[in-house]
């Protein structure tokens, strides 16, 4: 399970992930769509928050990930907005961050666009007294990805027995599955309940110009080991043998 979480990339499935008693819906969303995309929060706590919103654009150059803030420097560059940049969460309410295409008809359509989201609480006073509980080390930071809008998936695995290193020469992200789950073998990750059974699937994203090494969990090697490629949507699905040391 660790390694499944060790990589920026993992799980696109539907997560709601717990910390310091705020939730979110996703740490990564893809959104092909023209209508605005929607990450959830939902405060179980019994405090009030004040979260502030900012924007990021990811871009992958000689296979380092770099991040350039939208400021007001850059402001005609902007692809997207978040609506609204500010917002309240009562407890035990939920609130949406739409995040909003704004670039028109500049929108580069012919390859993935990516972005991460910065949400980041704000300290405040009531009464004349700090709200402590505030200063806390939290907030999110998930991906939104815009994806191209016709795929042209390309790639290449090395397979040496416990690391695949894939390479994404494509112009979208492209999800790699690994799934030996049987009726008669499940594990669930998300269960309490301890099990002796192995884990059984991993997912793993690569970045459109991407090469990674992916960890292959001790319990998914194999000398032959089947993997599922496939891109946002799933129009394009392939499925592959790597044959370790090759």
């Amino acid at each position: 399970m660790n390694a499944m979480k060790s990589l920026l990339f993992i799980c696109l499935s539907f997560l709601v992930l717990d910390v310091q008693a705020m939730a979110i819906s996703s740490l990564m969303l893809t959104n092909p769509d023209s209508k605005a995309g929607v990450f959830t929060l939902d405060n179980t706590d019994e405090i009030t928050y004040f979260l502030k919103t900012s924007v990021s654009k990811v871009e992958i150059v000689n296979n380092e990930i770099i991040k350039t803030p939208y400021t007001r420097e850059n402001l005609d560059s902007w692809g997207i907005a978040t609506k609204p940049s500010k917002l309240v969460i009562e407890p035990n309410m939920v609130k949406e961050i739409q995040i909003e295409s704004i670039c028109g008809d500049k929108c580069v359509t012919d390859r993935d666009q990516v972005y991460q989201i910065n949400i980041q609480p704000v300290s405040y006073s009531t009464d004349d007294k700090e709200q402590s509980k505030i200063s806390m080390l939290f907030g999110f930071s998930p991906y939104y990805i815009v994806p191209a809008k016709e795929s042209k998936v390309e790639y290449q695995f090395d397979y040496s027995g416990n690391t695949i290193t894939a390479k994404n020469s494509g112009n979208t992200m492209i999800d790699i599955v690994i799934d030996q789950c049987s009726k008669d073998s499940f594990f669930d990750i998300n269960s309490d309940e301890k099990s002796d059974k192995a884990l059984c699937k991993a997912n793993f994203t690569i970045l459109a110009g991407r090469t990674r090494d992916v960890h292959v969990p001790i319990e998914l090697q194999r000398d032959e080991l089947e993997v599922i490629v496939l891109n946002h949507d799933e129009s394009f699905k392939e499925e592959i043998t790597l044959n370790r040391g090759e």
